[in-house]
């Protein structure tokens, strides 16, 4: 019995894949050639999200940090998650909402990138962030799963939404990763001329 609950996990994140094959194609291309361009002018990608998307954000910026699936140079992506002192001082004076505002603030050039990952409609620290990125003339790409809400509305027209058409959320954080891979091997092809 359970062995055929897991078969029938695997067919939903099969349906939930191929739904969002046309709704998503075109938004990853956009974010990937996006992304590379900023690289080439020497810009850099911040990578947040709320609760578990942080998770998300920290496995881009690791991706770009370190290698995707062979070795290459590094490129230049920052976790605004990752450092603990830093997030734990910035909600100790401020808010929780301000954790990666004040980064983006502080680091953020124009012409940077803030990749933003969050479900429904975000976070005050994502909203914030959107907020931020705007203010330094930064491009705003935004993983998520609906619009017309807080965050997204907040999103100008030289943004890029990747938004995965489904409210489940077990098949959100498997497609937020898998459009994640895309997004990392188009960029690796695009830089280095590799594929997989």
């Amino acid at each position: 019995m359970l062995s055929e609950h897991v078969a029938d996990i695997f067919h939903r994140h099969i349906d939930a894949s191929m739904r969002c094959i046309e709704a998503t194609t075109d938004s990853i291309t956009e974010a990937a050639e996006t992304m590379v361009g900023c690289m080439l002018q020497e810009g850099k990608v911040f990578c947040c999200g709320d609760a578990s998307n942080a998770l998300q954000a920290h496995y881009l910026a690791s991706n770009l940090l370190n290698r995707f699936q062979y070795e290459r140079p590094a490129l230049p992506a920052i976790n605004l998650a990752s450092d603990a002192i830093t997030i734990g001082g910035i909600t100790g004076d401020a808010a929780y909402g301000e954790t990666y505002s004040r980064q983006i603030l502080a680091l953020g050039q124009p012409g940077d990138i803030a990749f933003v990952c969050y479900q429904g409609n975000g976070s005050a620290a994502v909203v914030k962030a959107v907020q931020a990125a705007h203010e330094r003339e930064m491009t705003v790409i935004a993983l998520c799963n609906s619009e017309g809400n807080e965050a997204n509305a907040l999103l100008t027209t030289h943004d890029i939404e990747i938004c995965i058409p489904h409210d489940n959320r077990a098949r959100i954080t498997e497609l937020h990763i898998l459009a994640i891979n895309c997004l990392c091997e188009l960029i690796d092809l695009q830089l280095f001329g590799a594929e997989a």
